[in-house]
């Protein structure tokens, strides 16, 4: 099937946001993690591309997107991800994957867009921060204000995909290093305004949370808490660490294609 593709930039909310779009069908929005980029859904796009119209962005400070000068809050991103819905992905059924702290993003959007919303994906999902992470959040804010990215790095990014030899885990600190410190700085005090137990509880559409067995950043147990405040989860744990969608990408396709399979009929199957 031929697909579309378009790279561009959005004006909304008093910031220029980057963004791709590919692929043909129902709409998926992809919400990247705290030093993530759109490129951290590199290595699963092309897959989710052939059934769905697939949308993914920077967030403000983050990646390509505007450099801001100004502190921001959780309730702040997800103002500039409503007002690019509403610029880009203006109709009902839109399906909504969200990574760490982006799944934190996507849960806000559905209980703000509840008769949109047709169902979340959340991957190592951050939708809680006791007082201990609060520290370390806010530790590592002060820390990449003063000395930049890379002398965070045992505080972030070690912890979260442990030193290996690979091309995914090297391709993904290059990166990482590249993030703009205020920004990284900033995303993780807006972190630090969660309080979604409520909104989890209310929630109608389907969830998905898949969990990485080896996550050190957010183990399997807090998924597990999460569902249990959900009406329709779906609880799925896999061989990764914090960042699976670069680190272990077929594991990540597994799950949610087969979660996505009993909501939306696939391309592959018309004609047959």
């Amino acid at each position: 099937m031929e697909t579309t593709h378009e790279d561009g930039w959005a004006e909304v909310n008093g910031v220029t946001l980057r963004f791709t779009r590919e692929g043909e069908g129902p709409a998926l929005l992809l919400i990247h993690e705290i030093g993530g980029s759109l490129e951290s859904w590199d290595a699963i796009v092309p897959a989710l591309a052939r059934d769905f119209h697939v949308l993914r962005y920077d967030q403000r400070g983050a990646g390509r997107s505007e450099k801001v000068r100004q502190p921001f809050s959780l309730n702040e991103l997800v103002d500039d991800l409503e007002a690019l819905v509403d610029q880009l992905l203006p109709s009902q059924g839109l399906h909504v994957m969200g990574a760490a702290m982006g799944a934190a993003q996507a849960v806000m959007l559905a209980g703000r867009r509840r008769t949109q919303i047709a169902s979340l994906a959340l991957l190592s999902p951050a939708l809680e921060v006791d007082p201990q992470r609060a520290d370390l959040m806010r530790a590592r804010a002060r820390q990449t204000d003063t000395q930049g990215l890379r002398a965070t790095l045992p505080l972030t990014l070690d912890r979260a995909w442990p030193p290996d030899d690979g091309k995914a885990r090297a391709l993904y600190r290059a990166r990482y290093l590249s993030n703009d410190p205020y920004g990284f700085a900033r995303h993780n005090e807006a972190l630090l305004d969660l309080d979604i137990e409520d909104t989890l509880r209310a929630l109608s559409c389907p969830v998905l949370l898949v969990a990485g067995q080896r996550d050190r950043v957010r183990p399997p147990e807090m998924a597990r808490r999460a569902a249990a405040l959900l009406a329709r989860p779906c609880l799925a744990e896999i061989d990764a660490a914090h960042f699976m969608a670069a680190e272990k990408p077929a594991a990540v396709l597994e799950q949610v294609t087969t979660f996505y399979r009993t909501l939306v009929p696939s391309h592959r199957d018309e004609g047959k």
